[in-house]
Protein backbone atom coordinates (compact mmCIF):
# COMPACT_ATOMS: atom_id res chain seq x y z
CA UNK A 1 0.00 0.00 0.00
CA UNK A 2 1.40 3.48 -0.88
CA UNK A 3 0.10 6.34 1.51
CA UNK A 4 -0.82 9.48 -0.88
CA UNK A 5 -2.88 12.48 -0.32
CA UNK A 6 -6.58 12.11 -2.42
CA UNK A 7 -6.65 16.00 -3.44
CA UNK A 8 -10.66 15.51 -4.50
CA UNK A 9 -11.72 14.08 -1.04
CA UNK A 10 -9.59 15.58 1.31
CA UNK A 11 -8.55 12.00 2.92
CA UNK A 12 -5.79 9.85 2.47
CA UNK A 13 -6.23 7.27 -0.34
CA UNK A 14 -4.38 3.48 -1.16
CA UNK A 15 -4.39 3.30 -4.90
CA UNK A 16 -2.99 5.63 -7.51
CA UNK A 17 -4.68 7.94 -9.74
CA UNK A 18 -4.48 11.17 -11.42
CA UNK A 19 -5.91 12.96 -8.17
CA UNK A 20 -3.41 11.60 -6.07
CA UNK A 21 -0.16 13.90 -4.75
CA UNK A 22 2.04 12.42 -2.71
CA UNK A 23 2.40 13.51 0.69
CA UNK A 24 5.02 15.79 1.96
CA UNK A 25 8.28 13.98 0.32
CA UNK A 26 7.15 14.02 -3.74
CA UNK A 27 9.88 11.15 -4.04
CA UNK A 28 9.34 8.62 -1.04
CA UNK A 29 6.57 6.73 -0.96
CA UNK A 30 5.60 4.35 2.62
CA UNK A 31 4.66 0.76 1.11
CA UNK A 32 4.26 -2.68 3.05
CA UNK A 33 7.13 -4.70 2.16
CA UNK A 34 7.05 -8.79 2.50
CA UNK A 35 8.57 -9.96 5.91
CA UNK A 36 9.08 -6.40 7.29
CA UNK A 37 5.93 -4.48 7.30
CA UNK A 38 5.98 -1.12 6.23
CA UNK A 39 8.98 0.23 5.14
CA UNK A 40 10.09 3.50 3.00
CA UNK A 41 11.30 3.68 -0.79
CA UNK A 42 12.56 6.24 -3.69
CA UNK A 43 10.61 7.20 -6.76
CA UNK A 44 14.12 8.61 -8.10
CA UNK A 45 17.16 8.00 -8.11
CA UNK A 46 19.14 9.26 -5.14
CA UNK A 47 22.86 10.26 -5.38
CA UNK A 48 25.48 9.15 -2.55
CA UNK A 49 25.14 11.90 -0.26
CA UNK A 50 21.63 13.44 -1.15
CA UNK A 51 19.43 14.98 1.68
CA UNK A 52 16.25 12.11 2.13
CA UNK A 53 14.71 14.04 4.98
CA UNK A 54 14.92 16.60 7.83
CA UNK A 55 12.46 15.88 10.34
CA UNK A 56 11.22 17.23 13.68
CA UNK A 57 11.27 15.22 16.39
CA UNK A 58 9.13 14.67 19.84
CA UNK A 59 11.43 14.46 22.92
CA UNK A 60 10.55 11.50 24.99
CA UNK A 61 11.96 12.92 28.44
CA UNK A 62 13.85 10.96 30.39
CA UNK A 63 11.20 10.68 33.17
CA UNK A 64 8.61 9.09 30.58
CA UNK A 65 11.12 6.45 29.40
CA UNK A 66 9.93 3.83 31.63
CA UNK A 67 6.43 3.84 30.44
CA UNK A 68 7.50 4.50 26.43
CA UNK A 69 10.29 2.16 26.40
CA UNK A 70 7.31 -0.55 27.61
CA UNK A 71 5.32 -0.07 24.29
CA UNK A 72 5.43 -0.15 20.54
CA UNK A 73 6.96 3.03 20.61
CA UNK A 74 9.94 1.83 21.56
CA UNK A 75 10.60 -0.04 17.85
CA UNK A 76 10.51 4.00 16.68
CA UNK A 77 12.94 5.51 19.27
CA UNK A 78 15.99 7.70 18.57
CA UNK A 79 18.66 8.36 21.65
CA UNK A 80 18.42 12.13 22.24
CA UNK A 81 21.17 13.08 24.34
CA UNK A 82 24.78 14.46 23.30
CA UNK A 83 27.79 11.97 23.12
CA UNK A 84 25.38 9.16 23.55
CA UNK A 85 25.13 6.26 21.33
CA UNK A 86 21.97 4.78 19.21
CA UNK A 87 23.14 1.47 21.14
CA UNK A 88 22.82 2.84 24.74
CA UNK A 89 18.90 3.14 23.89
CA UNK A 90 17.91 0.22 25.61
CA UNK A 91 19.54 1.42 29.04
CA UNK A 92 15.87 3.28 29.81
CA UNK A 93 18.13 6.42 30.53
CA UNK A 94 18.43 9.65 29.06
CA UNK A 95 15.93 11.54 26.89
CA UNK A 96 14.48 9.61 23.61
CA UNK A 97 12.52 11.00 20.45
CA UNK A 98 10.66 10.09 17.67
CA UNK A 99 11.19 11.30 14.47
CA UNK A 100 7.92 13.06 12.69
CA UNK A 101 8.20 12.09 9.22
CA UNK A 102 8.85 8.76 7.39
CA UNK A 103 12.49 8.11 9.27
CA UNK A 104 10.76 6.80 11.76
CA UNK A 105 9.29 3.84 9.25
CA UNK A 106 12.86 3.18 7.46
CA UNK A 107 13.74 -0.45 8.19
CA UNK A 108 16.75 -1.76 9.89
CA UNK A 109 19.66 -3.56 7.43
CA UNK A 110 22.77 -4.89 7.64
CA UNK A 111 23.83 -3.32 4.65
CA UNK A 112 22.22 -0.08 4.76
CA UNK A 113 22.04 2.47 1.97
CA UNK A 114 21.35 5.73 4.46
CA UNK A 115 22.40 6.86 7.76
CA UNK A 116 20.78 9.52 10.11
CA UNK A 117 22.61 11.97 12.04
CA UNK A 118 20.87 13.40 15.47
CA UNK A 119 20.64 17.18 15.57
CA UNK A 120 19.97 17.18 19.43
CA UNK A 121 20.43 20.93 19.50
CA UNK A 122 17.99 21.78 16.47
CA UNK A 123 15.49 19.12 17.40
CA UNK A 124 15.80 17.40 14.16
CA UNK A 125 16.88 14.49 12.64
CA UNK A 126 18.54 14.03 9.17
CA UNK A 127 18.78 11.34 7.14
CA UNK A 128 21.33 10.92 4.03
CA UNK A 129 22.25 8.38 1.56
CA UNK A 130 25.13 6.86 2.18
CA UNK A 131 25.52 5.36 -1.55
CA UNK A 132 24.04 5.88 -5.03
CA UNK A 133 20.28 4.63 -4.24
CA UNK A 134 18.02 3.69 -7.34
CA UNK A 135 14.60 4.42 -8.01
CA UNK A 136 12.14 1.43 -6.22
CA UNK A 137 14.75 0.93 -3.47
CA UNK A 138 14.21 0.05 -0.20
CA UNK A 139 15.45 2.92 2.19
CA UNK A 140 17.49 1.04 4.91
CA UNK A 141 19.95 2.12 8.13
CA UNK A 142 21.58 -0.13 10.72
CA UNK A 143 19.67 1.04 13.97
CA UNK A 144 23.37 1.16 15.66
CA UNK A 145 21.95 -1.18 18.21
CA UNK A 146 21.19 -4.68 19.99
CA UNK A 147 18.29 -6.05 17.72
CA UNK A 148 14.96 -7.10 19.64
CA UNK A 149 14.19 -9.03 16.30
CA UNK A 150 16.00 -10.83 13.47
CA UNK A 151 17.02 -9.05 10.74
CA UNK A 152 14.21 -9.84 7.11
CA UNK A 153 17.49 -10.44 5.67
CA UNK A 154 18.92 -13.05 7.57
CA UNK A 155 16.00 -14.84 8.21
CA UNK A 156 15.20 -15.65 4.63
Amino acid sequence: MVLYYDRSTDHPATELHDDLVPLRWPYLAVIDIDGKGRGVITTRDLPQGALIERAPVLIIPEHHRPLADKTVVFKYLFMWEHNRRQSELAAGTGRAAIALGVTSLVNHSEHPNAAFRRRIDAQEIELRAICDIESGEEIVIDYGMALRFTPAERAA
